[in-house]
């Protein structure tokens, strides 16, 4: 039997795999932007329902060995807030969670890194203007390279409270209608964006799609 070896194979010209390579590229670079926005998306749901579980967890654990947790003040000054709510903090809750260090900041700022990555800053308001007047300000943020102090701007933090009365960590304005969270979260003063955890966590700590702010 004869083989045949003049069989030959054509390959791709250089030109033909320029222009695929350049058809690939097109198309990614059209799909990774939707990629990134939905993986953000999901990196803020995940992080922000972990965090709310987590920490009132740990308070449920730090009630149910010492009782109500409350505010002593005796010893609380304007200028000992980091310091007083680092104590408060590692007395109740931090003993109870898993963190990779911690830091205080300017006398008035704790904060705690956990080891996903994320982090929250805390200090505490000191008021007589009725009984959840006194909170302890919590402000969490899903990346640690980008949180700053004090901050809840609804796409990298939000501001979530601790009040005695309620002996839960929860978003603030969680009990405000829909409307009022939607006007909170939507303010162009990052300041003044109180309600946007409390927006997602309404949704079942998935962004609704009428979220005003894009990751």
């Amino acid at each position: 039997m004869t083989i045949n070896t003049s069989i030959k194979f054509k390959g791709f010209t250089l030109a033909e795999v320029l222009i695929t390579l350049g058809i690939i590229g097109i198309i990614a670079a059209m799909t990774l932007p939707t990629v990134i926005q939905k993986y953000r998306k999901q990196e803020v749901e995940t992080k922000l329902a972990k965090f709310y579980s987590v920490m009132n967890q740990a308070l449920k654990l730090s009630i149910s060995e010492n009782g109500e947790i409350d505010f002593d003040i005796s010893e609380f000054t304007s200028n000992n807030n980091a310091e007083y709510v680092k104590k408060w903090f590692q007395n109740n809750i931090t003993k109870y969670i898993n963190t990779l260090k911690t830091e205080e900041y300017n006398g008035t700022y704790y904060k705690v890194v956990f080891k996903d990555g994320s982090t929250f800053n805390s200090y505490l308001r000191i008021s007589s203007g009725g009984t959840d007047a006194t909170a302890l300000y919590i402000f969490y943020c899903i990346n640690y390279s980008h949180c700053e102090y004090g901050a809840y701007d609804g796409i990298n933090s939000f501001l979530f409270l601790y009040q005695p009365s309620k002996q839960i960590i929860e978003p603030d304005m969680t009990k405000s209608s829909h409307e009022t969270k939607m006007q909170s979260c939507s303010n162009s003063n990052t300041s003044y964006r109180h309600a946007c955890a409390a927006l997602i966590q309404e949704n079942g700590w998935k962004i609704p799609d009428d979220y005003p702010w894009k990751f």
